[in-house]
């Protein structure tokens, strides 16, 4: 089932008549019903496969996008032209859920609300819904399955989203656990009941204050989680009645009986089904009960970890104390992934390849014959489909059709009934794939062939020059599925005879002309050996133009990336298209890796103009003396505003924290107005035209600088205290006081007091609250500090923060950015920035926290960083294989070890004293634990050897690895192959004092000898190439996968060396920080550094040059390598995040076209390449689209 579901009125699945007001109901989708007249085949990039539901507000349809992943797309009916209220509808459900964490709930992937006909992409879910599963739940499994549905709900209450119509027919049960849908009535805290009183949901699943008019909160969702958890139990709806006031009358007075509950549901249900909302729990409540186990609703008590389960809650506290929600979600939705229902819903590919399955072997050669007719591709290049006639097809293949009835007509001319099988049926994708460049010159024989039928085989018809040799070299040997119907080999055949007669009508002129064409061979010969040589010139030449024109615009990319991110995109996919110059490559890599990854300008370009981002960083305010205009960050589009100011000259607006009312700074004062009527409020605070004058909000009230004084201005009452301060203030958000360097100034007294301790007095310092007020971070000139405001005692700080840099608050208070020269975003109690700063070439004037990452607002552009990554687990083990085909992580505690996403029994680890490492062709695994090493088979997690082999005392690195040979263990003077399986001792040889070593691909064990200074091969004792110059000691050593090339660490600088010359390769890397991993390409042109303050550099070994910028990571990288071809480096921290930086200039350019989600427009092209003829820079942009 889909992630979306269509509603239609009903009560308890009857059809009821409702009041005009009401507009509830359900209709549960026909699974697999296929495209009707006026459905459309395609949505943009996506293809239909079949209609999943329809009802009042639109179809849900199955689809595919290119990569052939299923999904849901729901489509409005109507006309948004005429009718905007729907477009603005689908807007809402998009933001609503795309808000929405994608805990047990459906995500949203995609959405084109701009478009005739608007959708949303949702992830398909395979599974029944609750009420549609026909069975109860029980015991543990019942638990379970409330537990997720209230991990669902918590995550969708966290991100302000109000559900409004949790019910049995949204929830999903799907092959990964129990999936909350359904954001089409879902509402955001911040909306208003609307004017019509319109009511919406279902019925038996409302909670009583809804049907007495009030608004539905978050208290109404917890009360229908009550009800769907007695649903689940009983396989009945809790309140039910023959019409609709019956319903509502069973609703507000009866108590289901609760017995049917295991004990430890029967008091969350029977807090959450409380007629009364303020008596419920909340979401994040219930869950925290649920997850003890205990069945307790006493959060304070379960937080100390003193609940009856044996799960420590305590655990789930940060470092401040306050409860960590992401840690308390995945708990919620690893339990709801145990009760999974097995999937009974195959996708078009899976129903596709089974009915091939069941062809006998000479029916399977016809198949390709046959869906290959059904496709073609246009001159454009772009896949279609068409419709054959039977005519066309060989014989046979009715019994093909006869296999695929769900898929193709049996009707003349044939044609695909699911539209998207071209995308969902990965064996008729490769069919396309090897034909497609014949797909297109089929398509032009078989046209011309029925056009030369149909107008009785004229001459004229035919195919001649080249487009007659195009198709006759395919006919002969391009083509490998599509054999030539008997009327499209008559055609290329009389083509052909054609040309002959032609050629022998010239014969007999072209011999008079051959004394002359003798007598011009001698010049001849000179003119085309001239030509050759001219020709191979003006292509030489063409070269080294694209290549400097490809150099040039790689500059322009990098000059407009401080402003313009998305335009610095495309710039350098530009470039690397043009040619494939390492400028364009580092200006690639400086794109894919940029921070930021939207931008938005402001149409409005007068020099008049002021402008403010809100403090949810959603909107930004653009004003000029006559008129405020509102502006949504995300879409582009204009949401609000208002007309009929004086027209005075403005010097600067700001946003409440609320977003409903503006503060304009003219040039006669300052006055507040409602954002969304423009109307006036308050009282104006009048300042002199010739001082400088700056306003802000802060706790409620308004900070306005005249000139040297600062004031704390209350609008409302017009009262406005001075503060004798040159510090910068922040007022508490209950406010109550005003912070301004060391001082605290008391509101409205204005009577100062000794503040925070440590605050620098007679520096420039820079104070923000966060949202809730328990945290104040000083920004100063010894970094930033953050207190507890009721302690008033330091609880952390960030000694790398950029001086001057203002602090902003995430509103969950975990995240700071710090916005200066440079943006940085911060995880308190972090030591590293969560990525590197982003340099603006203007310093930004204001910056916020969006669902969307930090943006910050620079002159009349708006840039969008890309989000922080939740905090993660910890972890003390991480490793990639080589080439990245496997990944391993070992979580702190735990006995297992997480190999592929798969969780595997290991036994105990001590805190960070596993060593994990991979053989180099990732099928076997050594996990060594102090004195003791097993190994494992990655296939099959068979132990195939558990030793005590006696290690060096020292630390070191590969102490254990796994090869082609068997197991190689470092002791203190010997190395010990042992055989896999089994763990025999196969030899001993001497280990002389090394600076480093490595396995090759065959098991040879080779490493680089500290005194001789070459390398040498460890088994026989012999040198392998020549010694090597080197100028110190180096801290690290890393060997190229074929071991010709040797990578040295040393202060700051790295060195590559030829192992068999001896000799110094290129200039020196210019690295920074200490290593935590290093790692050459394959083919050992490119080296990967990884250094411990949380940044990745990529070299190009042979010119010693950095290729792009530093790359910061959420977490210092502890494995990288790269994948087969050299074509993606791959990286990993202990934060599990892995980390993917194409290094081909081909890939580097598709990944940029993707970020940008466009192309290069008509005019930007003129701009940036005046001269050459317009062109997409990015083909494909418009499948990176959303």
């Amino acid at each position: 089932m889909s992630g979306f579901e269509l509603r239609n009125a009903s009560v308890d699945g009857r059809r009821v008549q409702t009041p005009n007001q009401m507009a509830v109901a359900v209709i549960q989708p026909v699974m697999g019903n296929a495209l009707i007249d006026g459905d459309p085949q395609r949505l943009g990039d996506y293809w239909l496969a079949g209609r999943l539901g329809a009802g009042g507000q639109g179809v849900v349809y199955e689809g595919y996008d290119p990569a052939g992943t299923r999904v849901a797309i729901k489509v409005l009916s109507g006309d948004p032209v005429r009718d905007p209220g729907l477009r603005d509808g689908m807007v809402k459900e998009a933001v609503s859920a795309q808000r929405v964490a994608s805990f047990c709930t459906a995500r949203v992937l995609d959405a084109d609300l701009e478009g005739p006909r608007p959708y949303l992409v949702s992830e398909y879910v395979e599974g029944p819904s609750l009420r549609s599963a026909g069975r109860t739940f029980e015991g543990g499994e019942l638990h379970r399955l409330a537990t997720a549905i209230a991990t669902a709900l918590t995550a969708i209450h966290d991100a302000g989203v109000v559900h409004r119509d949790l019910k049995p027919d949204n929830v999903l049960l799907g092959p990964d656990g129990p999936r909350v849908i359904d954001f089409g009535i879902a509402r955001t805290v911040e909306m208003s009941l609307t004017s019509t009183g319109l009511v919406k949901g279902t019925p038996g699943y409302m909670a009583p204050e809804v049907f007495s008019g009030e608004r539905a909160g978050p208290a109404a969702d917890v009360f229908a989680w009550g009800a769907v958890v007695w649903f689940a139990a009983t396989g009945r709806d809790p309140f039910t009645g023959e019409a609709l006031g019956a319903v509502m009358h069973r609703v507000l007075s009866h108590d289901p009986d609760l017995d049917v509950l295991p004990e430890s549901l029967r008091g969350p249900v029977r807090a959450a089904l409380s007629k009364e909302p303020v008596q419920r729990p909340s979401a994040r409540e219930l869950l925290l009960a649920l997850i003890s186990g205990d069945g307790s609703l006493d959060t304070p008590r379960l937080l100390t970890g003193d609940g009856d389960s044996g799960l420590d809650t305590s655990r789930l506290l940060t470092r401040d104390g306050a409860l960590d929600l992401p840690r308390l979600l995945a708990l919620g939705a690893g339990d709801g992934r145990r009760i999974g229902a097995p999937a009974d819903d195959p996708a078009l590919g899976v129903l596709a390849e089974d009915a091939y399955a069941t062809l006998a072997p000479e029916d399977k050669e016809l198949a390709p014959e046959l869906f290959l007719r059904l496709v073609t591709v246009t001159d454009e290049g772009e896949l279609a489909l068409r419709r054959p006639r039977r005519s066309e097809l060989p014989d046979g293949v009715d019994r093909v059709l006869a296999a695929f009835p769900y898929l193709v007509s049996d009707t003349d001319p044939v044609r695909l009934l699911r539209p998207a099988l071209p995308l969902a049926w990965p064996r008729l994708r490769a069919w396309i794939e090897a034909d497609r460049d014949g797909l297109a010159v089929h398509r032009r024989i078989s046209t011309a062939a029925g056009r030369w039928q149909e107008h009785g085989r004229k001459d004229a018809d035919l195919f001649s020059g080249s487009t007659l040799d195009h198709a006759l070299s395919w006919a002969a040997a391009g083509r490998r599925n599509i054999t030539l119907t008997p009327a499209e080999r008559d055609f290329l055949a009389a083509a052909a005879a054609l040309t002959r007669r032609r050629s022998r009508r010239t014969r007999l002129a072209a011999m008079g002309l051959a004394v002359l064409l003798v007598l011009a061979l001698a010049a001849g010969a000179l003119a085309g050996w001239q030509s050759l040589t001219l020709a191979e010139q003006g292509d030489k030449l063409a070269q080294q133009r694209d290549a400097a024109e490809s150099a040039r615009l790689a500059a322009a990319a990098d000059a407009a990336r401080g402003q313009d991110p998305v335009l610095g995109m495309l710039l350098s996919a530009a470039a690397g298209r043009l040619s494939p110059t390492d400028e364009a490559r580092s200006s690639l890599v400086a794109s894919v890796t940029d921070p930021a990854v939207a931008v938005f300008h402001d149409p409005a370009t007068r020099p008049d103009v002021v402008r403010a981002l809100t403090p949810d960083g959603r909107s930004l305010i653009s004003a000029d003396p006559g008129e405020v205009k509102v502006w949504d960050v995300g879409t582009g589009r204009r949401t609000g505003g208002f007309t009929g100011l004086p027209g005075r000259q403005l010097r600067q607006v700001a946003a409440s924290a609320d977003g409903r009312l503006l503060a304009i700074a003219d040039d006669q004062g300052v006055g507040v107005r409602e954002l969304a009527t423009g109307r006036a409020v308050g009282k104006r605070l009048e300042a002199p035209q010739e001082v400088d004058l700056t306003v802000a909000f802060s706790g409620g009230r308004l900070l306005v600088t005249i000139g040297q004084g600062v004031y704390v201005y209350d609008w409302r009452t017009g009262k406005a205290v001075s503060l004798p301060t040159m510090a910068g203030v922040a007022v508490h958000p209950d406010g109550t006081y005003a912070v301004a360097g060391p001082t605290i100034w008391s509101l409205p007294s204005g009577k100062g007091r000794a503040g925070f301790r440590g605050v620098c007095a007679d520096c420039a310092s820079f104070p923000a609250f966060s949202r809730d007020g328990r945290r104040l971070a000083v920004s100063d000139d010894a970094g930033l500090t953050v207190y507890d405001t009721r302690t008033r005692e330091e609880i952390d700080g960030i000694a790398g923060w950029e001086p001057g840099a203002v602090p902003v608050f995430s509103p969950d208070g975990r995240l700071i950015a710090g916005v200066g020269e440079r943006v940085t975003v911060w995880r308190l109690g972090d030591d590293e920035p969560l990525q590197l700063g982003r340099e603006p070439d203007d310093r930004p004037s204001a910056a916020a926290f969006a669902p969307g990452g930090l943006r910050y607002l620079s002159e009349g552009t708006v840039v969008t960083l890309k989000p922080a990554p939740p905090a993660a687990k910890e972890l003390d083990g991480v490793r990639l294989s080589e080439g990245g085909g496997s990944t391993l992580t070992h979580a702190l505690g735990s006995t297992k070890v997480t190999l592929n996403g798969k969780q595997l029994e290991a036994g105990s680890f001590e805190a960070y004293d596993a060593e994990f490492t991979f053989s180099r062709d990732g099928r076997r695994l050594a996990i060594r634990r102090g004195d003791q090493v097993s190994v494992r088979d990655t296939a099959t997690w068979r132990e195939l050897a558990s030793l005590t082999p006696g290690f060096s005392a020292v630390s070191e690195p590969d102490t254990a690895l796994p090869t082609a040979k068997g197991l190689w263990t470092a002791g203190e003077k010997t190395f010990t192959l042992w055989s896999l399986p089994g763990g025999q001792r196969l030899k001993q040889v001497p280990r002389p004092r090394l600076l480093g070593w490595a396995a090759g691909a065959d098991g040879r064990l080779v490493g680089l000898d500290a005194d001789r200074l070459r390398v040498v091969d460890l088994e026989t004792g012999r040198p392998v190439g020549a010694a090597m110059t080197l100028p110190a000691q180096p801290q690290n050593v890393w060997f190229s996968p074929d071991l010709k090339r040797v990578a040295v660490l040393f202060s700051g600088k790295a060195g590559v060396w030829d192992t068999a010359t001896g000799a110094q390769a290129g200039d020196w890397l210019r690295v920074d920080g200490a290593a935590w991993d290093g790692v050459f390409s394959p083919d050992g042109r490119l080296f990967a550094f990884a250094s411990q303050d949380n940044t990745l550099s990529l070299w190009d070994v042979a010119q010693g040059r950095r290729v792009g910028p530093v790359v910061g990571l959420s977490d210092s990288a502890r494995s990288l390598t790269f994948t087969a071809g050299s074509a993606e480096l791959l990286a990993i921290g202990r934060d599990g995040v892995r980390t993917s930086l194409p290094t081909t200039v081909e890939r580097l350019a598709e990944t940029a076209c993707a970020r940008a989600g466009r192309a290069l427009t008509e005019a930007e092209w003129r701009r940036y390449l005046p001269g050459r003829p317009f062109e997409r820079s990015c083909p494909t942009a418009a499948a990176f689209r959303g």
